[in-house]
């Protein structure tokens, strides 16, 4: 079996030298099991297929004037006196809002896949793709120099990134008692890895996650993921005198109850130059599990989903851990800081000692990266056909049920959901997103 399929495709993002790509695809499979030499194995061997994929596509998510540069009117922004006059008699004017960029081009990402699928005759199947997704031209904004003002950065192609993994799927299906009990699993186990093989031409050029209230937590370079964790390791907290005149210096923060930051460079000085990269937002793999069982009109079916190693910067406990910021604090905050008379062994202190200036025990550190693996159970439905009471010739089945979703989550992450809906350059930063709802419904499914 062969398929092929080429697009040309235009954006009006683009600037006229640029505004058009060519995306190619192709796909290609062998059914083994159908030839004359697998005769043999039909007696437990139902299928057997291989399969191979290549395919560009193409991106232009880059706003709609990209390639133009933008001007536009503000009362606050460009709203002058140019008389000298009064400045409630002042002129309304125009001010520069974006850059453009007339020679960023299409975003393309060239994916390569080898999959095999296995159907045995006793209903067990199973498929394994693995793949290789390459990401060219990256689409993202400049950085600019400050003294340009508040004017917009237009995005520009950067550098190149790799993603590799695999997708294993099994499933399995029987039944018994004379067929009045049937059952039916599904599993499906998922990897990826990816780094950045290329910014630019130069080595030291990294991309920061947005700003945060003047603080950043995510960074990308060269041989890194995109993003990670960017900041200090955090080695406990001062609990003496002698701990703090025998630890490196951190300009005068270090005191006893405060956090103690790692020299990462063993210099002797604590400063910006030794942080590092803290942890990572991606698991080592994401898993769904689903199952059900349907016993003469009476069905239990149920969803779980895991997401195993991946890591969470909860934000949210800059908020209410500490002091900077107006509002509602903690139960660590008054419990399980150091020294709190409500604590018996400040050796088994969460938070540094509660003070009104603690703004350098906010930096971004590993005290705020969390273990946000989880498993939940997503979905649980339970049915029953009253047809096989009412015996109705008119209806096909008349089937009653009650559905849970989002049932209980078991994870030891602290915010309120580690599910959290944040991608790009901010992925894993968890700002207080509303957690996951709760639906319970109830209904009837007729069938005529």
């Amino acid at each position: 079996m062969f398929e092929g399929v080429v697009r040309r495709d235009g954006s009006s993002r683009f600037g006229k030298e640029h505004r058009y790509g060519t995306f190619p695809a192709f796909s290609a499979a062998w059914r083994i099991s159908n030839e004359e030499f697998m005769k043999s194995t039909s007696g437990w061997l139902s299928d057997l297929k291989l399969r191979f994929g290549y395919g560009i596509t193409g991106n232009d998510r880059v706003g709609d004037y990209n390639s133009y540069t933008n001007f536009t009117i503000n009362y606050f922004d460009s709203f002058y006196p140019i008389k000298g006059d009064n400045v409630t008699t002042g002129s309304m004017g125009f001010y520069q809002s974006t850059l453009g960029n007339p020679d960023v081009k299409w975003e393309t990402t060239a994916t390569t896949n080898l999959g095999v699928d296995i159907a045995f005759s006793n209903n067990l199947t199973t498929s394994i793709d693995l793949w290789n997704r390459k990401t060219s031209d990256m689409l993202y904004p400049q950085q600019i120099p400050m003294i340009l003002g508040r004017v917009g950065a237009p995005s520009i192609n950067v550098g190149e990134m790799k993603n590799v993994g695999f997708d294993i799927e099994l499933g399995y299906m029987g039944n018994t008692l004379n067929r009045d009990l049937t059952y039916n699993i599904n599993l499906n186990v998922s990897h990826y890895k990816n780094e950045i093989v290329k910014l630019s031409s130069k080595e030291t050029e990294f991309l920061p996650g947005d700003d945060y209230r003047e603080i950043t937590y995510t960074r990308s370079e060269k041989g890194t993921s995109f993003p990670e964790f960017y900041g200090y390791e955090v080695e406990g907290i001062f609990q003496t005198q002698a701990e703090v005149d025998a630890w490196p210096t951190f300009g005068d923060y270090n005191q006893v109850g405060r956090y103690k930051y790692k020299d990462v460079n063993e210099d002797g000085v604590i400063n910006s130059e030794d942080r590092t990269y803290i942890g990572s937002p991606h698991p080592l793999f994401t898993s769904s599990l689903s199952a059900g069982v349907d016993y003469k009109g009476f069905g239990v079916f149920a969803q779980f989903y895991t997401s195993y190693g991946n890591e969470m910067v909860n934000y949210v406990r800059r908020w209410i851990d500490f002091k900077q910021f107006n509002g509602g604090r903690s139960h660590d905050r008054l419990y399980n800081s150091w020294g709190s008379p409500y604590l018996s062994d400040n050796t088994k202190a969460k938070l540094p000692k509660a003070e009104s200036n603690d703004v350098q025990s906010q930096l971004p550190s590993t005290a705020f990266v969390e273990d946000a693996s989880y498993l939940r159970l997503e979905n649980l439905r339970v049915h029953y056909d009253l047809n096989r009471i009412l015996k109705s010739e008119y209806f096909r089945e008349f089937q009653i049920f009650g559905q849970m979703s989002n049932v209980f989550t078991i994870t030891s992450y602290s915010g309120l959901d580690p599910e959290v809906n944040t991608s790009g350059k901010n992925l894993g930063v968890d700002q207080g997103a509303w957690p996951t709802p709760r639906q319970i419904m109830f209904g009837i499914n007729i069938g005529l």
